[in-house]
């Protein structure tokens, strides 16, 4: 019995099948072995930006402050005449007078007024022109309209139209028709022309 037990089992492990052991199969000949790699890039970034040492920047020259004025700007128009110039001229208290300024697209406009007597004024009124030709053109005209001769006593021509109780002096000086007035119990005819020369000094 146990001669046959024993026969048994040799006849199982005989017949047991071979374990499977791994094989590498080397790849058929004549292909080439190929491997595969992945690369990652990143995006390109952006430069920053250069700057340049001689970039040159233009900035507007600074204007000399003279005696050369915007008779359009207010402040212009306010250096025109100024109370002090305005009394001085005419003998009076700076104190007594209030003297304002106003501007529009082509005039300009400085008046005087007596704190005591609103009444007595005077007044400076500036108008501009494309040129100095059209502007003395039109002079030329008025003193034909006027039917007034031209002096030289204030700017480059000047004549003098008298009203009731008021005198009044027309004079051109560049591309500018300038009329100053005053009334007679404010300033003298004699000292207003004063008052046009100082005004007029103030536009050469």
């Amino acid at each position: 019995m146990k001669r046959i037990l024993f026969f048994v089992l040799l006849l199982l492990v005989a017949c047991a099948p071979a374990a499977q052991r791994p094989q590498t199969q080397p790849a058929p000949a004549g292909e080439p072995t190929v491997i595969s790699k992945e690369e990652v890039i990143s995006p390109p970034q952006p430069s920053p930006p250069r700057t340049t040492m001689t970039e040159e920047v233009t900035g507007t020259p600074v204007e000399p402050t003279g005696s050369v004025i915007d008779p359009y700007s207010e402040l212009g128009c306010g250096q025109l005449l100024s109370a002090e110039e305005f009394a001085t001229a005419c003998g009076k208290d700076p104190s007594t007078f209030l003297v304002t300024h106003k501007i529009g697209t082509r005039n300009c406009y400085v008046n005087a007024k007596d704190y005591q007597d609103n009444r007595l004024t005077a007044g400076v009124s500036l108008t501009g022109f494309a040129d100095s030709a059209t502007a003395m053109e039109e002079f030329e005209r008025r003193l034909v309209v006027m039917k007034v001769g031209a002096d030289k006593s204030v700017g480059e021509k000047a004549y003098t139209f008298p009203k009731i109780d008021r005198q009044i002096i027309n004079f051109v000086r560049d591309k500018f028709i300038l009329e100053v007035g005053a009334d007679h119990r404010l300033c003298s005819k004699e000292s207003l022309l004063g008052v046009a020369k100082i005004v007029d000094s103030h536009l050469r």
